[in-house]
């Protein structure tokens, strides 16, 4: 695969992470809060500058890679001076909140626009029926090669993938499908049939290579753009509960591996492909940092949680010892997975 591709889906990784740390920059700002850095990458700066009248020093770094944001006051047992304003620990607790949720919400954010942007301008893709097993379940059905799947039941398929997500979903029960050929939509209903190889429902269809792309009136791309983010997450949280549950494998994936698949998908799928990786990656990102676990976005909250409850701040030095900690596992999980990812990677190459 062209090494371009990994580049490309680095820089998009690296953006999604921008995008985080600029919502944390941009609620801090409007609170009034001071930002000392704004830091694209990590290590020694090899280019800063200050804007106009502001008190950032917004940088590149050594490692252009992910970014981060340095607030004034972030550290609890940072000395502060009670009459600075334009200190994170002498804001309000309204300010505070937003301030920490204000990166998680810029992923959301950003997963809604490239969602409602690809909708809009290039319109959403339907699977087509390349080939039509003989006496399976979509040849009773009279499903026939050429057409066009418009709905499995209640879910309006945009690849191969949902569709055969949704006949998998039906266990075997009858379920409508409405196709469109030559320019009429026809409905069929078809019983799908357990595989007993991939232990999973078929009816015997292969899909075309060349899919079916659908104009999306704008106020319908932009109904999807607000709801599709919100049905991501919950499934997002669905399969973190189910790990927990032990009903799913343990699944973790670091910046290598997130960035090698993107890449792959990217190769084989094109670039609506990898719009549609960065919108799930973005909602991950969302999911991920308020989980509430110390030193993501998500534990910072519930520390002011147990303000608002208590009535009173956390203890400085606790919040500090906890939150390393955390930082300290997450660092090393983080290390241990990025290795596993290097190792498969050059297994397959």
């Amino acid at each position: 695969m062209p090494p371009q591709y990994y580049l490309l889906a680095a820089l998009a990784f690296s953006l999604l992470v921008i995008i985080h740390e600029l919502g944390h920059f941009l609620v801090a700002r409007a609170f009034g809060m001071r930002a000392r850095v704004f830091s694209i990458g990590f290590g020694p700066p090899i280019v800063q500058w200050r804007p106009k009248g502001s008190e950032t020093i917004v940088q590149v770094a050594a490692v252009p890679i992910l970014a981060y944001v340095n607030i004034a006051g972030m550290n609890p047992l940072e000395p502060s001076d009670p009459n600075d304003r334009g200190s994170y620990q002498n804001a309000s607790l309204i300010a505070r909140f937003f301030t920490i949720a204000g990166g998680p919400l810029a992923n959301y954010l950003a997963a809604t626009l490239i969602i409602f942007a690809v909708l809009a301008f290039a319109g959403v893709e339907r699977p087509v029926v390349g080939q039509v097993q003989p006496d399976s379940a979509a040849a009773v059905a009279g499903i026939r090669p050429g057409d066009v799947v418009l709905r499995v039941g209640d879910v309006a398929p945009s690849n191969f993938g949902e569709l055969a997500g949704s006949i998998n979903a039906s266990r075997g029960a009858p379920t409508e499908i409405r196709v469109r050929r030559s320019g009429q939509e026809v409905s069929l209903r078809a019983s799908a049939r357990l595989d007993p190889a991939s232990h999973r429902y078929r009816i015997g269809i292969v899909q075309s290579p060349t899919p079916a792309t659908d104009r999306v009136p704008v106020g319908a791309a932009v109904r999807h753009a607000l709801l599709e983010p919100a049905r991501l997450t919950i499934e997002q949280l669905d399969g973190f509960a189910r790990m927990i549950r032990g009903k799913e494998k343990v699944q973790v994936m670091g910046p290598v591996g997130i960035v090698v698949e993107t890449a792959r998908g990217a190769h084989r799928g094109g670039w609506r492909y990898a719009a549609d990786a960065m919108a799930l990656i973005s909602v991950a990102l969302f999911v991920l940092n308020l989980l509430p676990v110390p030193a993501l976005d998500g534990g910072r909250l519930v520390f002011l949680m147990y303000e608002v409850v208590m009535r009173r701040r956390p203890n400085a030095r606790f919040e500090t010892t906890v939150t390393a900690i955390f930082f300290t596992l997450l660092l090393g999980l983080g290390a241990i997975v990025i290795v596993r990812d290097v190792a498969n990677l050059a297994m397959r190459s």
